[in-house]
Order: structure tokens, then C-alpha cells, then sequence
């Protein structure tokens, strides 16, 4: 009899792993928000539930008979598979307090501060009165305390008025669970994302990228690129091992994968949030592609066989520079998507001909992505200038919506 897997979301980042679950024999339940979510196709099982609901996800798991939970390339519902798996008696690397802890920021902060790991103050808000008391130096960021995708996210500049205030704050608190939101000192510097993988509590950072934002002044914090090597992280080297290892020491994470955006400033290196799990930029894809260590059969292996197979001297770099490049597009009904050839197998579009693409709210707003690795930089150059002048979106109107010399 099969082994059954649940996986929490079906969207085109769980695909791999949807994938690779089919492929070693495991029987495949899905459990994701929409009712046909791309992965659906490769499932033996489905239920149309939130990837947030413990309960229902709980339900399932137990009517089910599920041996294992787990996700990839999105935040939330990590701490969802450690309750059900905590619950249900099934083996999993960290525990349902871990999982809450590296998924709520107002726990993350709380401990993080507790222990001196750098980073910005910040203060918790729950009602609109708790904004007079607000002690921080602006500018000041807004977020939920448990969202992801750069949902309900502002920068305020200290000269809104009340009423703009007001605004921000209700919406962020929209997207929280728990009507809680962050606000914390916005940090000056180059944003980085570090994928590290851990074995015996030791942290092994495997790439570093520079994660470029598309336009703050539109929606703050919108990926737009995930340069490599990064810039940002260039002769910090030590300073971000160090602040590896005290992350997974002080949330006592002694095997498996960590996700860390920071900000790289003049008061040295910050961490803005971090995650248990891998990233939701395509790492599952592109970290075996620079450093040959295939990141996602690691997890997958902790999490079923409950063994660490990550060897630190099987690490290698494959490629000098590249980048995976997002797409965003202005508002329109895509009446024709124009992919040069070259770029046909490393990319994809997250949009079909018939969609509307609305206007930039946060990192749902991305039309696509397209992924290269090279050893030369004036090939590197290259290629950036052959997808962004020949990459075409159409609307009815027969113009170009893709927004074009965004990429660096």
C-alpha cells in the first residue's frame, strides 16, 4: 500500500514537488484555495481548502490517513504542515511552536530581539489608537503579522496624513489572520535573500542574490529579480554566516532548509524575516542549477526518510552570474503573449491569452518569469537585451503592457 503525501498549495512552485512525490510512488493529496490550481492535474486527491486552515487541513490529513505533510516556495503554510503533522503524530523536522514562530513576524521579531539577531525596531499594532503611541523613527514600514507575497505592505514617509494613516493600517491588518501588524524602522540598503540548508544545527548558505524591487513607490517590496551573485552581500561573507548560524541556533532549527531576507546597510547586515522552508522565487530550480545541490530531494528526504543527505563538499558553483528575471505588465486584457525562441524552456508565464492583468498591488501582480545562468557577463548582457526588446505582451488594443527596462 502507498505512502500518502499532502501538499499544501498546487500553485507552479509546488509543481516540482507535486512532481516528485508522483515519481517515488507516493500516492498525492492536494489541498489548495482555488478550485483547479495548476498542480491538480498530478494529484491522486483533492480538496478545495486554504493552505492557512489548520483545521481543515487537519480533516483531511486524518481522514485521509496522511503519512506526511509538506510545502514548498511559500511561507504560511509551513507552520500549517507542522500543526497537522504535530497533531497526527507524523514525523516532521520542526515542531508546531517552531513552525508558528518562523511564520507569525510578531513571534519571529519577539525572539530575534530577545536574542540581539539584528534587526529594525518595530512595534505590534492591533486597533488604529495603537498608531499614537508609535515610538519608531520614520520612515516606517506596515505589514501583517502573517501574510506573505507582499500583501498589506506600505511605507509610510511621517507626512501622511491621519486619514492615509488610517487607511494603510486597516488594510494591512486585513490580510492578517490574527488582526495584527507590524511596524518596524525601514532599514536604508541592498535587500538579499540567503538559501541555506542546515545539518546538526550548522548553516550552510548555498546562494546569495540580490532581490531587486520592482518600484517602492508603486507597492514596497514587489520582487522584480534575483540577481546572482549578489552585490549587496559582496565581502559580508562572515558577518552573514554568523547571523546564519545564530538564526537557526536561537529557533533551535537543527536540520533543513532556511529562507533570509536581510538588508545589507550601513550599520551593517539586518534581517528583515526569514523562513523554514525554500524560497518562493523558484529556488527549487535554480539553486541546483548554480550550486549542483539539489535543495528540494534534501527536503523531500528529511521529511519522509527523516534522514540528512546534504554533503557541504557536494556544493559547487555551476554558473558566474545570472538571474531569474519577473515579469509585470500594465492593465489590459492579453489579447497575444510574444516569447522569442531562445527563451521558450527557461521561463514561464503565470498568465494566459484572455486574462486581465490588473494593476500592481503586490507579488501576485507578476505576469512571468524567465531564468538564465552564464559565465559571461557580456553574454549575460546579451541575453537581458534579447528578452526585454523582443518579450511581447499584447492587449485588445494591440499595444505592449509589459513593462520593459525594468531588469539589470
Amino acid at each position: 500500500m502507498k505512502e500518502k503525501i499532502l501538499v499544501l498549495g498546487g500553485g507552479l512552485l509546488q509543481i516540482p514537488l507535486l512532481k516528485m512525490a508522483r515519481d517515488r510512488g507516493y500516492e498525492v493529496c492536494l489541498a489548495d484555495y482555488y478550485k483547479n490550481p495548476p498542480g491538480r492535474a498530478l494529484a491522486d486527491d483533492f480538496i478545495q481548502a486554504s493552505t492557512f486552515s489548520l483545521e481543515e487541513n487537519l480533516r483531511y490529513a486524518e481522514a485521509k490517513g496522511i503519512h506526511y505533510v509538506m510545502t514548498v516556495g511559500t511561507d504560511q503554510p509551513v507552520y500549517t504542515a507542522a500543526y497537522v503533522s504535530a497533531k497526527l503524530g507524523l514525523p516532521h523536522p520542526i515542531t508546531a511552536v517552531q513552525g508558528l514562530n518562523v511564520t507569525n513576524k510578531r513571534y519571529m521579531k519577539q525572539i530575534m530581539t530577545e536574542a540581539d539577531i539584528p534587526s529594525s525596531n518595530w512595534q505590534v499594532l492591533r486597533e488604529t489608537g495603537d498608531l499614537a503611541g508609535l515610538r519608531l523613527n520614520y520612515p516606517v514600514v506596515l505589514k501583517p503579522a502573517d501574510s506573505q507575497g507582499q500583501r498589506g505592505i506600505f511605507l509610510l514617509d511621517g507626512t501622511e496624513n491621519n486619514d492615509k494613516v488610517f487607511r494603510c493600517f486597516r488594510a494591512s491588518r486585513s490580510y492578517s489572520r490574527t488582526g495584527t501588524v507590524i511596524a518596524e524602522e525601514y532599514y536604508k540598503g541592498a535587500e538579499i535573500t540567503v538559501n541555506c540548508w542546515v545539518k546538526g544545527g550548522r548553516t550552510y548558505p548555498l546562494m546569495i542574490t540580490d532581490r531587486l524591487h520592482f518600484d517602492d513607490s508603486v507597492v514596497l517590496g514587489i520582487c522584480k529579480q534575483q540577481r546572482f551573485p549578489s552585490r549587496g552581500a559582496l565581502g559580508r561573507e562572515e558577518e552573514i554566516n554568523r547571523i546564519m548560524n545564530q538564526l537557526a541556533d536561537t529557533f533551535k532549527i537543527r536540520e533543513g532548509p532556511l529562507y533570509v531576507q536581510a538588508v545589507a546597510g550601513d550599520d551593517g547586515i539586518k534581517v528583515i524575516e526569514f523562513g523554514y522552508r525554500i524560497g518562493g522565487g523558484f529556488e527549487s530550480e535554480t539553486v541546483p542549477r548554480v550550486t549542483g545541490t539539489d535543495i528540494l530531494d534534501l527536503y523531500f528526504t528529511l521529511v519522509t526518510e527523516g534522514r540528512n543527505t546534504f554533503e557541504p563538499d557536494s556544493v559547487v558553483q555551476k554558473a558566474a552570474m545570472g538571474s531569474i528575471f519577473f515579469m509585470l505588465a500594465r492593465p489590459g486584457v492579453i489579447s497575444k503573449i510574444i516569447v522569442p525562441e531562445e527563451f521558450a524552456d527557461c521561463g514561464r508565464l503565470f498568465v494566459n491569452i484572455g486574462d486581465s492583468v490588473g494593476t500592481i498591488e503586490n507579488a501576485t501582480s507578476r505576469v512571468g518569469c524567465f531564468v538564465f545562468y552564464t559565465d559571461s557577463g557580456l553574454e549575460y548582457k546579451n541575453m537581458l537585451d534579447r528578452l526585454d526588446s523582443q518579450m511581447v505582451i499584447l492587449d485588445e488594443n494591440n499595444d505592449d503592457i509589459l513593462i520593459h527596462g525594468i531588469w539589470e
